[in-house]
């Protein structure tokens, strides 16, 4: 009798632990994106939030953790050479891709049935890494493989893709080769252009791979089961992937660019988690699950303006500006020198702590604004100068006097006209390039310092074309030693704001939010790491 009361109390506890274990489970997480990803394919996804998309509908070699580390992924394990530049990387065997069903409409059964059996291989590794560094695929994340043996070749054309230094010496064992050591190659592994691509699949595709939901092949925690680029993109549970088996049943991602919409929603209750723009009031009863200093509020200059493409212009007016107008003990903000925020890193390190007070920006300097304010009325020919400035509504008694200050330090033949509008206002019309100068907000939606600042060699805010700093920034994305990487960023972020291209005033924080009932939706570094596996809703 005794023995079977414990056996029955045996089972009641193991039940328990079940129910537990699945409460919260099986439910529907529904996310933000600011838009329809323009594509789902890894090699070729340049926006944050495709590649957030994609860090969870594909495995890697390896995965990354809440605490920014590698752990397994498809790699079941991996060696190391002596002098660390071989990895060795031992897959999984029998992993599989998920092929939809809908690709029976799209291909015919035979072609279903095929891939709905194909297996995920070093082979598909070898493939995906040759054809991002492929020049003609123009991938846009392609420098972060320049520490792979070859690499810059390749990118550059010199040599060809297959010999880009990585190997696949049978279906499970992947081996590549580096060009110089790089400890942290587990981790960029994580990213979405190291992903495996199935090379029939991709060719039977015929150039529309990633672009639909029967476009792609998915072999992480989900897949993509929906996607309407005007409503939204759906995923669901992947049950043939090889890890721990996803929690939700499905995530739903809407599509929506406007701030007050997504704190609305989140309010609500419409909405399970969201990054929140810098200054954004956290809804109540919301839990803020990460905060990243991830930009800076300050002056920016359209550099493709008639005047303000003048670099003795720009320069003048940041020499004339006093930062303690804009900063009080009060306000909480911490001052900033420097305009790449705190969140990225260079050299497998945070830059601004490696830059510390050594980052080389444009004070207040009377005598040079003035000397720079005549220089550029005599380079464009002209007695007087008149620009605005586009202040938000919240600094306009500051903005007001700093335009008296810019009067008085560079005097009656500068004229300044001073429009107040709303954060969003300015945000638009910067976004859009109709603006000569700016207060406003600029945020990383990367945590590369490289390729935040490669996005400027390409116009972006600024507006910028100037090619001594694009050759600066092709450099810095060449770069696999840290050392390197860190001297290039410091260059080129120097380079940008001794040329008057922005003023930064302070930095600013995005804070991850958490709706009430959720819980274990996890964010490892920028938005593209957010994860979904161990997601859970209450409600």
């Amino acid at each position: 009798m005794k023995r079977s009361l414990s056996l029955l109390l045996i089972a009641a506890l193991l039940l328990s632990l079940a129910a537990c274990a699945g409460h919260g489970a099986g439910k529907t997480i529904y996310y933000p994106l600011a838009a329809s990803p323009a594509t789902l394919d890894p090699q070729f996804a340049g926006e944050s939030g495709a590649q957030l998309v994609i860090n969870n509908v594909f495995e890697g070699l390896t995965r990354l953790q809440p605490d920014g580390t590698a752990a397994s992924g498809l790699a079941e394990r991996w060696e190391i050479s002596e002098d660390e530049l071989t990895y060795t990387f031992h897959l999984q065997p029998g992993t599989e891709w998920y092929c939809p069903v809908v690709l029976k409409n799209e291909y015919g059964e035979e072609f279903y049935k095929r891939f709905s059996e194909e297996k995920v291989t070093a082979r598909d590794f070898v493939f995906a890494l040759r054809r991002a560094a492929n020049p003609a695929t123009d991938a846009p994340c392609a420098h972060r493989l320049a520490v792979i043996e070859n690499a810059t070749a390749v990118l550059q054309g010199t040599l060809p893709p297959e010999q880009l230094g990585v190997d696949a010496p049978d279906d499970n064992t992947l081996v590549i080769r580096l060009a110089a050591p790089c400890p942290d190659l587990p981790v960029r592994m994580t990213e979405s252009v190291f992903m495996p691509c199935n090379e029939d699949f991709f060719n039977a595709t015929n150039g529309r791979y990633g672009l639909s939901n029967r476009h792609i092949l998915c072999n992480g925690p989900f897949y993509v089961s929906a996607w309407d680029p005007e409503s939204g993109l759906t995923v669901k549970r992947n049950r043939y992937y090889s890890g721990s088996k996803a929690l939700p049943a499905t995530v739903a991602f809407s599509f929506d660019g406007d701030p007050d919409s997504v704190l609305q929603k989140l309010a609500g209750g419409s909405l399970s988690a969201a990054m929140l723009p810098p200054d954004a009031a956290v809804p109540e009863d919301c839990t803020v699950a990460a905060r990243r200093e991830n930009g800076f509020y300050g002056f920016v200059f359209n550099c493709s303006d008639e005047l303000m493409q003048n670099s003795d212009l720009r320069i003048a007016l940041c020499n004339s500006i006093d930062r303690d107008l804009f900063l009080t003990e009060e306000d909480g903000f911490a001052p900033e020198r420097g305009f790449i925020p705190a969140s990225c890193e260079a050299g497998g390190v945070s830059f601004r702590a490696a830059a510390g007070t050594q980052t080389a920006g444009l004070g207040r300097n009377t005598s040079a604004a003035v000397r720079h304010f005549s220089a550029a009325l005599q380079t464009m020919e002209l007695e007087r100068i008149t620009v605005t400035l586009l202040s938000p509504d919240f600094l306009e008694a500051q903005a007001l006097r700093q335009v008296q200050l810019w009067q008085k330090t560079l005097g009656l033949n500068l004229t300044l006209n001073l429009e107040i509008l709303s954060p969003a206002e300015i945000s638009a019309a910067v976004a859009k390039g109709n603006y000569q100068f700016a207060i406003t907000g600029l945020t990383a939606d990367t945590a590369d310092a490289g390729e935040f600042l490669a996005q400027f060699a390409d116009g972006a805010v600024f507006r910028l074309q100037d090619d001594a700093f694009r050759q600066l920034t092709m450099q810095l994305l060449a770069d696999v030693d840290d050392d390197a990487a860190l001297r290039d960023c410091f260059d080129a972020e120097s380079y940008l704001l001794q040329q008057g291209v922005c003023y930064p005033l302070y930095s600013r924080a995005s804070s991850f939010v958490i709706g009430k009932d959720v819980a274990d939706i996890t964010i490892s570094g920028a938005e593209n790491t957010v994860s979904f596996l161990n997601a859970k809703r209450f409600d």
